[in-house]
C-alpha cells in the first residue's frame, strides 16, 4: 500500500509539473510577442496581411495561404502584422498538446503521456521558431496533427475514417509546401491498409483523387489570385529554379560537400541548435537520456517505425533541398527525435533516477525557453538597429545592401538603399552617385570578396550591429562600411 501511495504521489508530481509548465510557457509566449519582421521572408509574410500578391513577394511563392489566412484573422485584433502572425503560430502550436498526448498515450500511461507532451512542448528552440512571424510555427503544429491522424487511421479498421489525414495534409502543404516529404506517411498508410486487405486498389485510387482535390482548393485560390494558370506556372517555375539553382543554398549550389552538409545538419542544426538550444546543460542531459534509452533502441525502431520513416525522409530532403545555414529548417526532425527518445525512455520513468533526470530536463528547457522568448521579443534585431542608425546618417547618402534592403523598405528608412550583388554593377552605379556618401553592408563586402575583388584601402568600418544568432543565423551581425575611394 505504501508503494502504491508513493507511485501515486510521483504521478501527481509529473502531471502537476507538466501542466503548470505548459500553461506558464503558453501565457509567457502571449505576454512576450515577437513583433519584429527582421528578415526578408518575415517581411514577405507581414506585407501579405495588407495586400496578398505573390508576384510582389507578399508573400513569396508558394503563397502559404492558410498561414496568411490565420494571420489575417489575428490581424483583426492586433495592429502589428508580424505580431499577428506570431500570435497565430503560438495559438495553433499550443493546440498540439492534444495530438502529442494522444500519440504518447498509445505507448504509456496518462501521467507519462502528459509529461512527454510537456517535455516536447517546452523544447526551447522549437518555441523560438514558433515565436517568429514565419510559417514554420504553424507548419509544425499542422505536422503534429497530421502525424496523429495517420497513427489514428492505422489503428482503425476499414477506410471510412481515413479521410482526416488527407484533409490535414492539404492544410499542412497550404501552410508550408516544403513539408511535402511528409507525404510518405500517406504512402505508408495506403500500403499498410492494402497489405492487410483493408483497402482495394479502387479505394486507394479514390483517396488519391480526393487528396489531390483537397490540394487544389488552396492551389486554385493562388491561381485565381495571379489571374491565370500560365502566370502562376511561370511564377512557380521561376521561384523553384531560383531556390534550387541560385539563392536557396541547396546541395546543387552549395560549395560544401555532401559529407560537410551531413555533419552540419546533424551536429550543428539538429543537436546543438534544435535539441540543445545552444545550452551545454540541456545537451548533457539529452546525451544521458539517450544513453539510458539505448537498451530499448531495437524496440523503438520496430514500434516507432513510422516516426523513423518520416524523420528520415525529411532529413534527406533538408540535406539536399534546404538551406543548411538556417537551423529552423530541420526543426521537424528535432520534434520526431524528441518523440522517439521520450517514448523509448518512458517505460523506465518509474526509476527514480531516470524520472529525476527527465524532470531536470523539463525544468532546464522551461528556464531556457523563458529567457529566449523574452530576449527574442525585447532585443532589437541587427537589421532593425541598422534601420535605426540610418536616421542619423547624412541625407546625401546611398546605402547598398543584400537582403537587408527588404527590412529597410518595410521600416521605411529615410536614406535611399538598394540591393547590389555584383561589383561590376556597383561600379556602374557609382557613376550616378559621385556627390553622395556611399555605404555598404558587410554582406555586400563579402559578396565582392567572393568575386575576387580586393577592397583594401577602399572602405572604412563605421559601425557594427549585433543580435543573438539563434534568432537569425545569417543576419545577426551587420557591419556598416563607408566607401572612401
Amino acid at each position: 500500500m505504501k508503494l502504491y501511495r508513493n507511485v501515486d504521489w510521483y504521478h501527481n508530481l509529473l502531471v502537476i509539473t507538466s501542466i503548470a509548465g505548459i500553461f506558464i510557457l503558453f501565457i509567457y509566449q502571449l505576454m512576450h510577442i515577437n513583433g519584429y519582421a527582421s528578415t526578408w521572408d518575415q517581411v514577405d509574410y507581414a506585407l501579405a496581411l495588407d495586400r496578398f500578391d505573390i508576384m510582389a513577394m507578399q508573400p513569396h511563392f508558394p503563397g502559404y495561404p492558410y498561414f496568411i489566412l490565420g494571420g489575417l484573422f489575428i490581424h483583426q485584433f492586433e495592429e502589428n502584422q508580424a505580431a499577428s502572425l506570431t500570435v497565430f503560430n503560438i495559438l495553433f502550436y499550443f493546440s498540439t498538446i492534444f495530438p502529442i498526448y494522444k500519440l504518447a498515450r498509445g505507448y504509456v500511461s496518462k501521467p507519462y503521456s502528459i509529461f512527454i507532451a510537456a517535455m516536447i512542448y517546452s523544447s526551447s528552440y522549437v518555441l523560438v521558431t514558433v515565436n517568429q512571424p514565419m510559417s514554420e510555427g504553424a507548419g509544425l503544429a499542422a505536422l503534429w496533427w497530421f502525424f496523429w491522424s495517420i497513427e489514428r487511421a492505422l489503428q482503425k479498421k476499414g477506410w471510412s475514417g481515413d479521410w482526416l489525414p488527407l484533409v490535414i495534409f492539404s492544410i499542412l502543404l497550404g501552410i508550408r509546401l516544403s513539408y511535402l516529404p511528409f507525404g510518405v506517411a500517406l504512402i505508408y498508410l495506403f500500403w499498410k491498409k492494402w497489405s492487410e486487405k483493408e483497402y482495394t486498389l479502387k479505394q486507394i485510387s479514390l483517396q488519391i483523387v480526393f487528396a489531390l482535390m483537397l490540394q487544389l482548393i488552396w492551389v486554385g485560390g493562388l491561381v485565381f489570385s495571379e489571374g491565370n494558370i500560365q502566370g502562376f506556372v511561370k511564377l512557380a517555375l521561376a521561384f523553384t529554379s531560383g531556390h534550387f539553382n541560385d539563392w536557396g543554398n541547396t546541395a546543387v549550389t552549395s560549395e560544401k560537400s555532401v559529407w560537410t552538409r551531413v555533419v552540419t545538419l546533424l551536429f550543428n542544426n539538429v543537436f546543438w541548435h534544435g535539441l540543445s538550444s545552444l545550452s551545454i546543460i540541456i545537451a548533457g542531459i539529452l546525451i544521458v537520456i539517450w544513453l539510458l534509452g539505448l537498451p530499448r533502441f531495437r524496440w523503438s525502431i520496430k514500434t516507432l517505425s513510422l516516426a523513423y520513416l518520416v524523420a528520415s525522409s525529411y532529413f534527406i530532403w533538408a540535406l539536399f533541398a534546404q538551406n543548411i545555414e538556417k537551423p529552423r529548417h530541420i526543426v521537424p526532425v528535432v520534434l520526431f527525435i524528441l518523440f522517439i527518445l521520450f517514448i523509448t525512455i518512458a517505460k523506465r520513468l518509474t526509476n527514480p533516477l531516470i524520472g529525476a533526470i527527465c524532470i531536470f530536463f523539463l525544468l532546464s528547457n522551461f528556464i531556457q525557453s523563458i529567457q529566449m522568448i523574452n530576449e527574442q521579443a525585447s532585443e532589437q534585431p541587427a537589421s532593425y538597429q541598422l534601420a535605426e542608425y540610418t536616421k542619423t546618417m547624412d541625407k546625401n547618402s546611398m546605402l547598398y545592401t543584400w537582403e537587408e534592403t527588404r527590412v529597410l523598405q518595410y521600416l521605411d528608412t529615410p536614406v535611399p538603399h538598394k540591393r547590389i550583388l555584383t561589383y561590376e554593377v556597383f561600379l556602374h552605379e557609382m557613376s550616378y552617385y559621385k556627390n553622395k556618401k556611399i555605404y555598404l553592408t558587410s554582406k555586400v563586402i563579402e559578396g565582392f570578396s567572393n568575386q575576387g575583388i580586393d577592397l583594401s584601402g577602399k572602405i572604412k568600418k563605421v559601425k557594427t550591429f549585433q543580435s543573438n544568432p539563434i534568432y537569425d543565423p545569417v543576419y545577426h551581425e551587420i557591419t556598416l562600411y563607408q566607401w572612401i575611394q
